[in-house]
C-alpha cells in the first residue's frame, strides 16, 4: 500500500511539466533506459517517445503501479517499454553496463535503501551514462514529505556522487522540485 508521502510523489510527478523534463535529459533516440520508481508511469510513456529507437525498462516495487503503468503503455501503443517488477528493492534486475541512462523522480521518499539503488544503478550503468533525478524543493511546503524528509540539493549530490556519479548539472523544475544530472 502507498503511504501518504508515496502518494503525494505520484501527484508531483504528474504536475511536473513532462515534456520539459525529457528536453532537458541527455537522451538520444536509440538510447536504453530505465525509470527507477517509475510509479504510475508518468515519466515512462514520455521516455518510450523520447527513445523511439531504443528501450525503456520501467522498474518498481509496487506491483498495483506497474498494472497502471502496462495499461499506461496500452494506451500510447508503445512497445519499447517494458514494465517490471524491483523484487529486491536495492539490487535492480538489470544486467551490468547495459543503460545508457537512468531516470528516478523521488527516490529518497520512494525507495527503503535509496543510496544503494543508485549505487546499483551505476553498475547497470555504460561507461558515460547518465542518471537523472527529480526530487522535492526543500522550501515548497503546500504539500509532498515532511519537510524533515526533503533532500537539500547540495546533500542530493553529495549522496549521488558517493555513489560513483559525477554532477553534470541542475535545473529548477518548478517551485515544487528540481532535477540533477549525472554522469558515469
Amino acid at each position: 500500500m502507498p503511504t501518504k508521502t508515496n502518494q503525494d510523489s505520484f501527484i508531483a510527478a504528474k504536475k511536473l511539466d513532462i515534456y520539459h523534463i525529457t528536453s532537458l535529459l541527455p537522451a538520444m533516440p536509440y538510447h536504453e533506459i530505465a525509470d527507477i520508481g517509475c510509479a504510475e508511469g508518468a515519466l515512462s510513456v514520455p521516455l518510450g517517445k523520447l527513445v523511439y529507437r531504443g528501450n525503456v525498462v520501467s522498474l518498481d516495487p509496487i506491483k498495483k503501479n506497474l498494472t497502471t503503468t502496462r495499461r499506461e503503455l496500452k494506451k500510447a501503443r508503445l512497445t519499447n517499454v517494458k514494465a517490471t517488477h524491483i523484487t529486491d528493492e536495492p539490487t535492480l534486475p538489470l544486467k551490468d553496463e547495459s543503460l545508457d541512462g537512468a531516470m528516478s523522480a523521488f527516490p529518497f521518499q520512494f525507495f527503503k535503501k535509496p543510496e544503494q539503488t543508485l549505487k546499483d544503478a551505476n553498475r547497470c550503468m555504460k561507461k558515460g551514462a547518465w542518471l537523472s533525478v527529480i526530487e522535492w524543493h526543500p522550501d515548497f511546503l503546500e504539500y509532498g514529505p515532511a519537510s524533515k524528509n526533503r533532500v537539500q540539493p547540495t546533500d542530493l549530490r553529495g549522496k549521488i556522487e558517493k555513489a560513483g556519479f559525477k554532477f553534470y548539472i541542475r535545473h529548477n523544475l518548478s517551485d515544487m522540485a528540481y532535477m540533477m544530472i549525472f554522469s558515469k
